[in-house]
């Protein structure tokens, strides 16, 4: 299992196990549909190559999309004042100031070092970016950070926050920087942590650009920040009392729980990449139209007269090029119909996911709390065991159709809105 759903799947666990130490008002039916839900949503995630879509096509067709956010970003950086770097940059000058002032030890060096890199940093801040080998030097600043804040006051702990914040910030975009230039992402583990990363970077950037002072940098920016920073590592590492803070504080910021949060990028990527895959094949299936009708045409005038050299050398040609494009049209529709099927489910397991029973009720989707567990089971088994559409049977697949048919529109609607964000379409 990938680190993002292994890490979801735990937030999901530690959630379930507080809220019924409380109390729960959702049935035994809901609970258990949402819970599979859940296990489908990440299992399609771990298993995606398999039997929906690999990462590497999926990344050419969103990459144009989700690089442009961005830009965005540094331009609305630009013609943003920051009144709260110069208070920043003297809290943690004045803090570096006063632990000088009170010993000499070489992990004071190495703190007096991380802190006079960030103090010339935060004047840049938005606009500097690191090579591969740098970052590995802001993973130590990171560290440092982090160790030198065990043993100091509230007051001087929060002025390194603020130099870990912009540590991170830095980092953080240089690593998307690097991403969007170079190799795609490995899997879709890597790109669900990719566009995690950017949308908390995102929301702290926004409080950012309205900070007046220091004061106005909430915990929960700093938080997520520092969370976004992990999330690029090769290996991250969120404790399970982390992970349920991160949950509550994207239910609080985005109003969603953490795996919707996280995999609603994938669905969306998924159904950019049906969308082109769709395009792609109304442009065959019509270039194969006209290829066969010339064919036919071709083949009617040798019966009946003799056709000149230009014409026997393009019979010869459509004879060989109709039967490609025809089965390549073919596979293509298959594999979009195949495609579309579990995509538009992956929509409903994120739904039931989003949305409380009630809510559900209230839609007249009460049905799912049956049928989304018999779906999902389905799904988790072709995951699991790499199975192919063909060797579902005739009920199971009409299961998965009728269940992915009733969130084709949802899903698209999805995407049109994550578009409509990221680069103002």
């Amino acid at each position: 299992m990938g680190w993002f759903s292994n890490f979801c799947s735990k937030v999901g666990t530690a959630v379930r196990n507080v809220a019924s130490s409380v109390a729960s008002a959702a049935s035994e039916a809901w609970k258990k549909t949402k819970e599979v839900a859940a296990k489908a949503v990440t299992w399609m995630a771990d298993k995606a190559e398999a039997f929906v879509s690999n990462v590497k096509e999926t990344w050419k067709k969103v990459k144009p999309y989700i690089v442009a956010l961005s830009p965005i970003l540094k331009s609305a950086a630009a013609a943003v004042q920051i009144p709260w770097l110069s208070g920043a940059i003297l809290a943690i000058d004045a803090t570096l100031q006063g632990l000088l002032a009170l010993e000499n030890s070489p992990v004071l060096k190495k703190l007096e070092a991380a802190i006079h890199w960030t103090i010339a940093a935060a004047k840049n801040f938005k606009t500097t970016f690191l090579t591969p080998e740098d970052i590995e030097e802001a993973n130590k600043r990171k560290e440092t950070f982090k160790e030198a804040a065990q043993n100091m006051s509230e007051a001087d702990a929060h002025a390194l926050a603020l130099a870990a914040m912009i540590n991170d910030y830095v980092k953080i975009q240089s690593v998307i920087k690097i991403v969007f230039e170079s190799a795609p992402p490995a899997d879709f583990d890597h790109y669900l942590r990719l566009r995690a990363t950017q949308k908390l970077l995102a929301s702290v950037e926004g409080s950012l650009n309205a900070a007046q002072s220091v004061g106005d940098i909430s915990s929960d920016d700093l938080f997520m920040l520092d969370v976004a920073a992990e999330l690029i590592r090769k290996s991250p590492q969120l404790s399970d009392e982390n992970a349920i803070k991160l949950d509550e504080i994207i239910l609080r910021k985005f109003n969603k729980k953490l795996i919707p949060f996280v995999f609603e990028e994938m669905i969306s990527a998924w159904e950019l990449d049906l969308q082109t895959n769709q395009e792609e094949w109304a442009f065959l299936n019509s270039s194969l139209a006209k290829e066969t009708v010339l064919l036919r045409r071709l083949e009617v005038s040798k019966r009946i007269s003799e056709l000149t050299v230009d014409e026997e050398k393009l019979l010869s040609e459509l004879l060989v090029s109709v039967p490609i494009l025809k089965n390549t049209a073919s596979a293509l529709e298959k594999k979009n119909r195949e495609m579309q099927n579990y995509v538009y489910a992956a929509e409903g397991f994120l739904q039931v996911l989003e949305k409380s029973g009630d809510q559900l009720e209230a839609e007249g989707r009460g049905y799912l709390a049956e049928e989304g567990s018999k779906v999902g089971m389905i799904v988790i088994d072709c995951a699991q065991n790499g199975k192919a559409w063909e060797l579902l049977n005739d009920e199971e697949q009409s299961l998965i159709i009728d269940f992915a048919n009733i969130f084709e529109e949802d899903c698209q609607s999805r995407l049109k809105k994550m578009l409509e964000v990221e680069v103002g379409v």
